[in-house]
């Protein structure tokens, strides 16, 4: 399943917004939370990319 392009945006602009917030939040809690955060919307990206570069291979 595809993400469409302005999802992806979204996502990106929320690991974004995540990474400006790591220099604020020096809460060791916080911080830890926001790059789970960070890693586990990465992860929705890669993956979501892998299949559309997967599926473009297939001629789909």
């Amino acid at each position: 399943m595809a993400i469409a392009a302005a999802e992806r945006q979204r996502i990106q602009a929320q690991i974004d917004a995540l990474k400006k917030r790591l220099a604020i939040d020096s809460n060791d809690l916080d911080y830890e939370t926001h790059l789970h955060t960070i890693r586990t919307l990465q992860r929705i990206l890669d993956h979501s990319g892998a299949r559309e570069t997967k599926d473009e291979g297939k001629g789909m």
